[in-house]
């Protein structure tokens, strides 16, 4: 007994130093855990996406080489001028025209939506890069002091009494931590993808004011043409920042099943505004009330979104509690630990 304790007495300091490595570094394994988990997901999604924006490419060419056919097509104009169907060919050209323009902007969104998923995805991999620095840390301390606690231990040491139990409640401690650690890390990163669709569906909201004022000055007779290609690019935008909250939604929902939806958020499509532009389907007043639809479905998903931030906060609070109280049992159990080897 006699020469374990004084192996433990001259270990000490080392002891203590391993221990403190250790409570500081053991946030970064359960977070470095949620953070692969979190990679691998934006991993699925640009796959998705690219894949995706494959096809979105192929159906603009398509769409483009049909439009191109009717607008360079001198033959087949006169063909129908002479068959008295002039209005025909004019329909069926402005139609292809619409659907070339509306796989152009299909196209673009699905360009933005990958381009924000690689945005995170960099940020995901810096932070994880960080995450793992302070892992190996965690981990060569561990080693270390498994490799202390071997040099004194190696064999029966029936002197010591209860350590064997000591050693147990620490690693069971240890694990409790380590869940509600990535239980903590799991609720922060849902949280932080919803502030990011907060800040996409407010930019969508300031689309759709901007588009609002321009239908009220088609009401009005002001504008014309200009105006109504103005009121259609921003709509165009808008759903682009729609396309990039409902992304953001179904991540955070994904990480965080506790997360409610907030509800449809359809913005008039850019098939109808292209309609609009060559005035052949809806009055201004129609297109007006559209849009003020639109603007009452993004003021409702906001009211929504803003209450899930609230409720996502008020989890975060709570396991922030379980955490801490985790990591003073783990603590204590690992001060019983060395008070009973002492």
């Amino acid at each position: 007994m006699t020469s374990i304790r004084a192996q433990l007495i001259f270990a000490l300091t080392t002891n203590t130093r391993l221990l403190n490595t250790l409570s500081e570094a053991s946030h970064a394994v359960p977070s470095l855990s949620q953070s692969n988990t979190y990679i691998s997901s934006l991993s699925n999604e640009i796959a998705l996406s690219q894949k995706k924006l494959r096809k979105a490419t192929q159906t603009v060419a398509f769409e483009y080489a049909d439009h191109k056919k009717y607008r360079d097509s001198h033959v087949r104009r006169i063909a129908y001028k002479l068959s008295g169907k002039k209005e025909k060919f004019e329909d069926e050209a402005s139609k292809e025209e619409k659907e070339w323009l509306a796989a152009v902007q299909e196209e673009l969104h699905v360009k933005r939506a990958l381009e924000e998923l690689e945005r995170k995805m960099g940020e995901a991999k810096r932070e994880n890069e960080e995450l793992k620095s302070v892992v190996e840390v965690h981990y060569t301390a561990q080693k270390e002091l498994d490799e202390l606690y071997k040099s004194i231990f190696d064999g029966p040491t029936p002197e010591v009494l209860g350590e064997d139990v000591k050693e147990a409640e620490v690693r069971e401690a240890e694990k409790e931590f380590g869940d509600k650690q990535w239980k903590f890390s799991t609720e922060k990163k849902a949280r932080s993808i919803l502030v990011d669709a907060d800040k996409f569906l407010t930019q969508a909201r300031r689309d759709i004011d901007e588009a609002l004022d321009l239908a009220t000055m088609d009401c009005w007779g002001v504008g014309g043409t200009f105006t109504d290609m103005q009121k259609s690019s921003v709509l165009s935008r808008a759903q682009g920042h729609v396309a990039q909250v409902g992304t953001l939604m179904g991540q955070a929902r994904r990480l965080d099943p506790d997360i409610g939806d907030i509800g449809q958020m359809d913005v008039p499509e850019m098939r109808w505004m292209t309609d609009v532009v060559f005035d052949n389907l809806f009055s201004d007043l129609n297109a007006k009330e559209r849009i003020r639809e639109a603007k009452g479905r993004l003021e409702r998903a906001k009211e929504r979104l803003i209450t899930e931030l609230r409720r996502a906060e008020g989890r975060i609070e709570g396991v922030r509690g379980e955490v801490e109280s985790a990591g003073k049992l783990l603590d204590g159990k690992r001060g019983e630990l060395q008070g009973s080897l002492l």
